[in-house]
């Protein structure tokens, strides 16, 4: 098994590329309304504007879901607790006070008979009333003739308890002032106050103990021990019965308030939708689905996966024709998925919160559209803006309002962050998505007759939103760059800081090779904007192209001032290795630093395969036979439009700066030159860059090289008096 998946391109497999858009489609698909149809949505004060809608079958009118359920709640809490009166605890502890009476008063006359007090005999009996020196001191202080008086006010004081009725729960605990005692099962209600409970019996016992004038201290203190620990609960909750007698309630509640009968019309067009109406319609989608069986249930579900996948094609084509390297990349498609996916999240939350608050607009489409856009572009963030609105309004039950309004605030989202170059502009944005939200609700809520008070309410959401999205952008773009590593243009233009510590080390060591790198990313940069490349990327990938001539700049020609040079006195093959190598020594600086795989790559591939000519041409004067491959560069060739150019502007910079004072006919004439050797020598075949591109990239060169190498114009000096 992990020897097939270590032979697997996870970031290309096209099985798994289907794997996570079908698992997006059924993940998303669980969101969408569920025993409800989802033909259509309605609001109250809507218009309707589809054809009169008649009952194909006569069915009840249900209440509403939070009326129906205040109304179980009400009925659940009209139920009195049930009890049961157990007289079997009363007899059996009188029975047990008898016997008690008897067995001590036994047991004393005979120890006084003999002579000697021994309670070993009778301790067993009293171990549930009394710890061992109680019994002792019951015997030793309390004479023979007290001891039937004590017991005859215990039992006196326990009967007394169990008659009136000692209950499990305290009185406190229960919330109605009666409850139901049951009894062979005929129910009746009582007032609780009508029972004791266990606060009670403290307060029972010494009130009738104390009103005891022959007993002692002692003995009264006894008598209060004595009758309470044969006083527990004789009427017991029933839970069971208790519960049946709410579910019997609450069963008598009703869930419909009205019928439709067959062919009566629910509702009919250019009808104003009134709560009345709603709730016919409401109860014929819920009816209708639940006569539709299992087998169109299924359906539906295979209906909303299908109506997903409509809508994530638009994304999905758009991604195929015009941004391949997206479509291909499974790391990205999973990317985009779990965005879209967590937007649909927050959808769901909207519907299954239910509070009276307009709370789809605290969904952040907005958010969506900022990272699409700057994680890619912004044709990726608004196609990604149209899909994810159109998703969330099916969540919403076809909600088209929510639709457009999160299309709009999407939209001015992403275009909001088209060209960011910090980090701190994406707050820049909450002013956009804010105007987004305030022109879409205004427009709909004034074309539908909303009351200003509500449209107050929606705009104070959209404003929570429009505020919180920027911040939450700011935090899962870092996220999404360092889980999925993702080189956005925020993460390029921070590279251009001249701070970098590999920029300070090439400008210290090689300030040739510098102000060579610097010249270079001025012509990708044109050049990658007149063809629609990425600008950034180019002028970056040419800041950092040579860094590996700081290992040893002193073999590189721009770094040297006089004409004796460090490869005098080496053969052509090693001087080839020394200045070959500095791409080995580049990438290894690059990695070592953290640099992006897109920046590293610029180092192997602005050179392709190409050789190091000087050197080879050197080498064929000295030697019979020469080995071409001892002066190649290892490649490979530049991949991509932005490494194609920096290949380019390498070599135009390089013999552009042996020229004396070349004009704009010599620069054509060598940017012609370079172009076509680069071309004829297919190091640009794998960058896609078309004739029209290269044609264009020269003009670009051209513009800038001539702005730098412009003659002057001689200006008359000054005569000398």
């Amino acid at each position: 098994m992990f020897k097939l998946l270590s032979k697997i391109d996870v970031k290309k497999n096209p099985t798994l590329r289907i794997l996570v858009v079908l698992s997006t489609i059924v993940l998303i698909s669980f969101f969408f309304p569920t025993g409800e149809s989802i033909e259509f949505e309605v609001k109250v004060g809507d218009v309707w504007n589809s054809k009169d809608l008649i009952a194909p079958f006569t069915f009840p009118v249900l209440k509403d879901k939070a009326e129906f359920e205040r109304e179980l709640e009400a009925a659940e809490k009209s139920v009195h607790l049930v009890f049961e009166e157990h007289d079997s605890i009363e007899v059996k502890f009188i029975d047990e006070i008898d016997s008690l009476n008897r067995l001590l008063t036994k047991e004393l006359r005979r120890n006084s008979e003999r002579g000697d007090v021994s309670i070993d005999s009778i301790a067993p009996y009293f171990q549930n009333h009394f710890s061992q020196e109680e019994l002792n001191t019951l015997i030793n202080s309390v004479s023979l003739s007290k001891i039937s008086s004590i017991f005859s006010e215990v039992k006196k004081t326990v009967r007394m308890a169990y008659q009136v009725g000692l209950l499990d729960i305290q009185k406190s605990e229960i919330l109605k002032d009666s409850i139901t005692i049951r009894s062979e099962n005929i129910e009746r209600v009582y007032s609780k106050l009508k029972y004791f409970d266990i606060s009670n019996v403290e307060t029972i016992v010494n009130g009738v103990v104390k009103s005891l004038n022959d007993l002692s201290i002692e003995e009264k203190a006894i008598t209060v021990k004595l009758a309470k620990s044969f006083i527990t609960p004789n009427v017991i909750f029933n839970s069971e019965f208790t519960n049946q007698n709410v579910e019997l309630s609450k069963s008598k509640v009703s869930r419909n308030i009205d019928i439709v009968a067959e062919n009566e019309k629910i509702v009919a067009k250019h009808d104003r939708i009134t709560p009345q109406i709603k709730r016919k319609i409401e109860s014929y989608k819920i009816l209708k689905l639940q006569r539709a069986g299992k087998l169109n249930v299924y359906a539906q579900s295979l209906g909303k996966m299908g109506h997903i996948a409509m809508i994530l094609a638009i994304l999905a084509i758009y991604s195929y024709l015009f941004r391949k390297k997206i479509f291909n990349d499974n790391s990205k498609i999973l990317l985009i998925s779990i965005i879209i996916i967590l937007i649909s999240v927050l959808a769901f939350l909207t519907v299954k919160i239910e509070v009276d608050a307009p709370l789809q607009y605290l969904i952040l489409v907005p958010v969506a559209s900022m990272l699409l856009t700057i994680i890619f572009d912004s044709r990726v963030g608004f196609y990604g803006t149209v899909v994810i609105s159109l998703i969330i309004a099916g969540i919403r039950g076809n909600d088209y309002t929510i639709a457009v309004i999160s299309l709009v605030a999407g939209a001015l989202a992403a275009y909001s962050v088209r060209d960011i170059r910090s980090r701190s502009q994406i707050f820049r944005s909450m002013m956009f998505i804010f105007i987004g939200y305030l022109v879409g609700i205004l427009s709909l809520g004034l074309e539908r007759f909303i009351e200003w008070e509500v449209l107050g309410t929606e705009l104070t959401f959209a404003l929570v939103n429009a505020a919180f999205s920027p911040v939450l952008t700011y935090g899962l773009l870092i996220f999404f760059e360092r889980t999925f590593n993702v080189t956005t243009d925020l993460t390029l233009v921070e590279l251009l800081d001249f701070n970098h510590p590999l920029l300070q080390t090439l400008q210290t060591r090689a300030p040739g090779t510098y102000h060579h790198s610097v010249a270079i990313s001025s012509l990708a940069e044109s050049a990658a904007k007149s063809i629609g490349a990425n600008p950034v990327l180019a002028k970056v990938g040419a800041m950092y192209h040579d860094i590996g001539k700081s290992a040893d700049p002193n073999y590189f020609v721009e770094n040297t001032s006089d004409e004796r040079s460090d490869h005098d006195q080496l053969d052509p093959a090693e001087s080839a290795d020394i200045i070959i190598k500095h791409v080995e020594e580049g990438i290894e600086l690059g990695r070592k630093h953290d640099l992006p795989k897109e920046v590293i790559d610029f180092i192997p591939q602005h050179h392709g395969t190409t050789t190091a000519q000087y050197f080879l041409t050197l080498a064929k004067k000295t030697q019979k036979k020469v080995n071409e491959d001892l002066f190649r560069y290892p490649g490979p060739k530049p991949q991509k439009k932005e490494t194609g150019i920096v290949m380019l502007a390498d070599a135009v910079e390089s013999v552009s700066r042996t020229l004396e004072d070349p004009n704009r006919d010599e620069l054509e004439e060598i940017i012609d030159k370079i172009i076509r050797t680069r071309f004829t020598e297919r190091q640009l075949d794998e960058c896609d860059l078309t004739m029209k591109d290269l044609t264009n990239i020269k003009e670009s060169f051209l513009n800038i090289l001539s702005g730098i190498y412009h003659q002057r114009i001689d200006y008359p000096t000054e005569k000398q008096n």
